[in-house]
C-alpha cells in the first residue's frame, strides 16, 4: 500500500484478515519508494493514495503501465469527487475505495482483483491472433515484430489507431488478457527460446527482449516460468 500516512496502512491493515486472501501487505510512503519496491517485488496487487507529496497516485500507475507491470490496482483516498472515479476508471484500474475504509466493500475488491489475476493466468496460454478484430491482430503483429523494443501504450495505439482506454478494452474483452500480458508471453517465450538455443548470456538475452535491466528480467523470468534463467537452462539441458 502506497501512502504517505503511515496511519492509514495501520488501519487497513487492520481491517481484514490478509492471511485469508493469502497476501502479505506491504507499506511505501512514497510514489519513488513504491517503485522501488515494485521492481523488487512485482506484486500482484497494488493499493495507492491519490494526494501524495510529489509524484501522485495517478503518475505513479501512468509509471506502472508504461513499464508493463502486470498487477490489480485499487485507488484509496479521501477525495470521493466524481473527477477522480471518472480518471480511476480511464485508467482502468481495478477499483476505487474511499476513506474511511469500509470492511465489506475492500473484501469485494480484493475479491475481484484475486478473480482478475486467476483469470488471466489462466487465460494467457490461450491468447493467440487469430479470429479478432483488426486492430488486435495488429497490435499483436506490432509487439511480435518490436518486443525487443521500448513498447508503450501510445505506440500500440497510434499503430492502430485508436484510443488508448478504448484500444486496451477491447483487446482484453477479445483476448482474455491485457496488452502487457501479451508483451511479457511474446518476450518470456523469446527468451526461453534463446537460453536453450544459444551460448548467450543472460544480460544479453535481456537487452535483447527489451529489458535494460537483467535483475528485472530475472525476477519476471522466474515469476513466468517458476525458474531463474540459469535454472531453466540448466533445466532443460
Amino acid at each position: 500500500m502506497i501512502d504517505d500516512e503511515r496511519t492509514s496502512f495501520e488501519i487497513v491493515k487492520a481491517t481484514v484478515d490478509w492471511k485469508s486472501f493469502d497476501i502479505v501487505p506491504e507499506y511505501a510512503e512514497s510514489a519513488a519508494e513504491a517503485m522501488e519496491k515494485i521492481k523488487q517485488d512485482l506484486p500482484d496487487i497494488i493499493m495507492t493514495d491519490i494526494m501524495m507529496p510529489g509524484m501522485d497516485g495517478f503518475e505513479l500507475i501512468e509509471w506502472i503501465k508504461a513499464n508493463s507491470y502486470n498487477c490489480e490496482i485499487l485507488i484509496l483516498t479521501a477525495y470521493g469527487t466524481f473527477e477522480y472515479a471518472r480518471k480511476a476508471l480511464d485508467f482502468g484500474v481495478t477499483g476505487f475505495l474511499l476513506k474511511p475504509i469500509n470492511e465489506t466493500e475492500l473484501k469485494e475488491l480484493l475479491n475481484k482483483a484475486i478473480y482478475n489475476i486467476n483469470q488471466n493466468a489462466g487465460q494467457t496460454d490461450h491468447a493467440d491472433s487469430s479470429g479478432y478484430s483488426l486492430p488486435v491482430r495488429q497490435a499483436c503483429e506490432y509487439i511480435e515484430k518490436n518486443y525487443q523494443e521500448n513498447i508503450n501504450l501510445d505506440k500500440i495505439a497510434n499503430y492502430v489507431s485508436l484510443s488508448k482506454n478504448y484500444f486496451c478494452n477491447i483487446f482484453k474483452k477479445e483476448t482474455g488478457i491485457t496488452i502487457w500480458d501479451y508483451l511479457i508471453r511474446i518476450r518470456m517465450e523469446e527468451a526461453r527460446k534463446m537460453l536453450l538455443e544459444t551460448a548467450q548470456k543472460t544480460y544479453e538475452i535481456s537487452e535483447k527482449v527489451g529489458y535494460d535491466d537483467p535483475s528485472y528480467f530475472g525476477r519476471l523470468f522466474k515469476k513466468y516460468t517458476g525458474f531463474t534463467p540459469i535454472e531453466y537452462r540448466d533445466s532443460n539441458k
